[in-house]
């Protein structure tokens, strides 16, 4: 959809009239245009019911075009002056922004250019805690602000300027208008207005329009809006250039520089969607690879982020240190298992996972054991992509045997044959338990993911299993690492994945979910015991990122974490695993299929053999919904703000695609 939203930085500062001048100007360049008031408050009764005088006027000014008369271009029409979200409670509705944004699209849907009027101001409430400027951000126009030239104008403009900026629209341009009646006293500060919106807003300013009554009216403001087609910025798209780039110069994660997998081009986010450039909507059930838990465009994140952003956006943390580190640490204490209590703040999931392995192995030579330079783990693991990290994945069905000769040799035991709600059996700790005698004396640590390993297969394993490891490790004086990266912060029904196992680890990596999906950000926690050990004799610990502790990542993790202590998170977990039970059960009638699994709002189904990702993922676009399958698995880890209805969309998306074979 083409077009601009029309906004002002107050009512009653000319907005309607511009819109239908400016209307009037594209249908004399014989463009299909049409204006919409989505919500018209302060409607005149009449034979015919409310009428929206707004409209009224775009039927004015555009009279020759419509000569069987305007369409209906408002959505919600109230009698009360007042603003929409108050008019609409008083006559007993509310005003929901999405269904407001639907409404305008089907209006516009066979019209070149559409140009929307909003009510008031970018901040007049709608309802439902959303306001005028969600609408905007929903339909993703340039933004037309009209101001009156009157004192106070600057402050009014700049502020509006800056709201609609900040929320990643465009501001095309700014309309003055003069509804007062100048002087020659005022004429200088009138025009110092204009120049000083300008350059502070560094905004063109597309018409200045004068003060005009009587018979004139119309003819003056259509003739200064046809004027200000020229400065208007011209509706392209370089999507097409912008996707052959793409596709030629630059690498997308596991994919070839000959011949790469094809992407598609995000516009923006919102909630549970991702929008893409041609304003067709896709159901996230990734949560952009399992971190944005709180969907998109959060408003506390938002606000967490640009208060921040305000105030420091980064500083070394080498010798300085700052209120949302400080903050952030004291949650991620206060939240996980107690015993960590001393916090190492990383800027990614793999350098946690690097710290956690670099704190253990100081550990034992702290400790005089300098002989224990090994790490035991067990096979399908996946912890990260950088070197220490990708010593403990899994060393032959992983993604890493291309650089086995680069990575330390580690100590392997099988996956554990024992699945999470099944009866545990002992025994499958017995190769575990041989490995550890032939090796302890080697072994500095136990690094696994708990309860469920992630991209190396989303097996979900029993948690007596993990409980046998933490005894392992005490009977043989090393420590636990658990990569609590994609399980942490909820994801599969417990606050924390080892709380299933009623264990507490030496060392924990905590990363995704962290900031609620906004930035990157992890942390390696570790116990006191392990810290004053390293610590030891004058002994420091040897690692330090450059973005160490950025305090803008900080702020936003804290908003996020403050989100999960605040908000039912369990009630939403317990409700997606009911609903992908539901939704991804029918699965396993299919053929082809040979498990379908789900934990928390992890839901799985394993095919037989490796799936087609291309085609699926061509399948589930057209679906409207986005999954990115890998190996044999197609496998959804949704945001926690999913509703029933889009987990049954998930879901039956996955069954058709399977049904039809187009993972084939």
């Amino acid at each position: 959809m083409n077009g601009y939203f029309i906004t002002g930085t107050d009512t009653d500062v000319g907005k309607t009239c511009v819109t239908a001048a400016l209307l009037r100007a594209f249908l004399d360049t014989n463009q299909s245009a049409l204006a919409i008031k989505p919500v018209q408050s302060g409607c005149i009764e009449s034979t015919h019911g409310l009428r929206a005088e707004d409209v009224e006027a775009y039927a004015r000014f555009s009279a020759p075009y419509f000569p069987d008369g305007y369409p209906e271009a408002c959505c919600h029409k109230y009698r009360p002056a007042c603003s929409p979200h108050l008019a609409a409670e008083m006559a007993g509705e509310t005003v929901s922004v999405d269904e407001l944004a639907d409404q305008v699209r089907n209006i516009a849907a066979d019209r070149d250019l559409v140009l929307v009027e909003g009510a008031g101001g970018a901040a007049v409430p709608l309802g439902n805690g959303q306001t005028m400027l969600d609408l905007m951000q929903r339909l993703d126009l340039p933004v037309i602000i009209v101001a009156d030239n009157k004192l106070g104008v600057i402050n009014h403009a700049l502020m509006t300027i800056e709201m609609i900026r900040g929320c990643g629209l465009t501001v095309a341009g700014m309309v003055i208008t003069n509804t007062s009646t100048p002087t020659t006293d005022d004429a200088h500060l009138r025009q110092n207005n204009v120049e000083t919106i300008a350059g502070w807003g560094d905004v063109p300013v597309l018409a200045d329009i004068p003060y005009v009554e009587g018979a004139d009216f119309d003819t003056v403001f259509i003739q200064h809006m046809t004027s200000a087609l020229d400065i208007l910025p011209e509706f392209s798209s370089q999507n097409v250039d912008d996707m052959d780039f793409d596709r030629d110069h630059i690498w997308h994660p596991y994919t070839s520089a000959l011949d790469p997998l094809p992407t598609v081009k995000v516009r923006s986010t919102r909630g549970t969607r991702i929008v893409l450039e041609d304003g067709s909507e896709l159901i996230d059930g990734m949560a952009s690879w399992w971190c944005a838990i709180h969907g998109y465009a959060n408003p506390a994140l938002n606000k967490a982020a640009r208060s921040q952003l305000g105030r420091m956006s980064h500083v070394m943390f080498g010798g300085l240190t700052h209120e949302p580190a400080i903050n952030l640490c004291r949650t991620l204490r206060d939240m996980t298992p107690d015993g960590l209590d001393h916090v190492f703040l990383a800027d990614s999931g793999s350098v946690s996972v690097e710290a956690a392995i670099k704190m253990a192995l100081q550990y034992m030579q702290a400790d005089g054991q300098t002989e224990r330079t090994k790490l035991f783990t067990v096979r399908g693991g996946y912890h990260g992509d950088t070197c220490g990290a990708m010593s403990v994945c899994d060393p032959d069905n992983g993604m890493h045997q291309l650089f086995s000769g680069l990575l330390p040799q580690q100590i392997f035991a099988p996956r554990p044959a024992c699945r999470f709600g099944e009866e545990y059996d002992p025994a499958s700790l017995d190769e575990a338990r041989r490995i550890f005698k032939a090796n302890s004396q080697k072994i500095a640590a136990i690094i696994v993911e708990p309860i469920v390993q992630g991209a190396g297969g989303m097996y979900f394993y029993h948690p007596e299993y993990l409980r046998g490891l933490r005894k392992l490790a005490d009977e043989h004086d090393v420590l636990l690492i658990l990569d609590e990266i994609a399980t942490g912060f909820g994801r599969t029904g417990k606050l924390f994945a080892c709380e299933w196992s009623d264990v507490t680890p030496d060392i924990m990596c905590v990363g995704k979910a962290l900031t609620g999906g906004t930035m990157t950000l992890a942390a390696t926690l570790a116990t006191t015991h392990v810290a004053h050990t390293i610590s030891k004799n004058g002994g420091v610990f040897m690692h330090g990122p450059t973005f160490m502790g950025n305090p803008l990542a900080c702020a936003v993790a804290q908003a996020s974490l403050t989100i999960l202590q605040q908000k039912n998170w369990k009630t939403q977990v317990h409700d997606i695993e009911h609903w992908l039970k539901e939704s991804f059960g029918s699965c396993r009638t299919l053929p082809g299929v040979a498990d379908v699994r789900v934990l928390g709002t992890i839901g799985v189904v394993e095919m037989d053999r490796p799936v087609n990702v291309q085609s699926l993922q061509d399948c589930f676009i057209k679906r409207g919904v986005w999954l990115r399958p890998f190996g044999k698995l197609i496998y959804v880890m949704p945001p926690y703000i999913i509703t029933r209805e889009e987990t049954e969309r998930l879901g039956a998306a996955v069954y058709d695609a399977i049904a039809n074979n187009a993972h084939i």
